[in-house]
């Protein structure tokens, strides 16, 4: 899927920590903890993703699903505050789930493979809160991880502009795909549809934003 992809198709945890220039210069407690994980954050983060639609598919947890792994107003005025992030770890659908973590896998790994775990983690959750707190007006019950691989990807975008990406069967510049995955969200908005497309946005400028407040860091 990237060209950039492949020079870490054969990295391990090892491999991740000695590509990690930048975020050595900011080493804290935080990067102390994660390098300790025998795996990079990435795995954990699908692993998650997938037990996860795992439970959605047990008969009669449904309440509890809806209650604590999807965002919307009833949740948080119930005080369920942490579905502000546990819906972008929470997948009904194979496919929703698929495309998700496909996305995640390719571009999230470059990611931390470039910038470290805990830039990997923080653009993550960037991602999810900004989806739930700016991109929910109309009120929709939401769930997916599609905000946070929107900021993945267009945090790759940011930093990686001339790489090639596949998108369906044409390979575009990275800068391209970033346009037209912009326009796509921003030309949805107001389609009556149930897909929350104010949160991809949302979720789209938490990744150009995140770039802008971490750029030479």
């Amino acid at each position: 899927m990237l060209r950039i992809a492949e020079r870490l198709l054969n990295q391990g945890k090892n491999g991740f920590r000695t590509l990690n220039q930048k975020s050595q210069h900011h080493y804290g407690k935080i990067d102390k903890y994660l390098d300790k994980l025998p795996y990079p954050i990435y795995y954990y983060v699908i692993a998650a993703n997938v037990g996860i639609y795992g439970l959605w598919q047990i008969r009669g947890m449904e309440m509890f699903m809806l209650k604590h792994f999807t965002h919307n107003p009833v949740n948080i005025r119930e005080g369920r505050l942490h579905t502000l992030i546990t819906y972008a770890f929470s997948h009904q659908q194979f496919l929703h789930l698929a495309f998700n973590m496909v996305s995640l896998y390719f571009f999230g790994r470059v990611i931390e493979g470039s910038f470290g775990s805990k830039r990997f983690l923080g653009i993550y959750l960037a991602g999810a809160l900004a989806g739930s707190l700016l991109g929910n007006r109309h009120g929709l019950v939401i769930l997916g991880a599609s905000k946070s691989t929107n900021a993945m990807l267009t945090y790759f975008i940011c930093n990686f502009p001339r790489e090639i990406i596949i998108l369906f069967v044409f390979p575009l510049p990275a800068w391209i795909v970033g346009l037209i995955i912009l326009y796509s969200s921003y030309s949805s908005q107001g389609d009556n549809s149930n897909i929350s497309h104010e949160s991809h946005l949302a979720g789209i400028l938490t990744g150009v934003g995140y770039y802008f407040l971490t750029r030479g860091k």
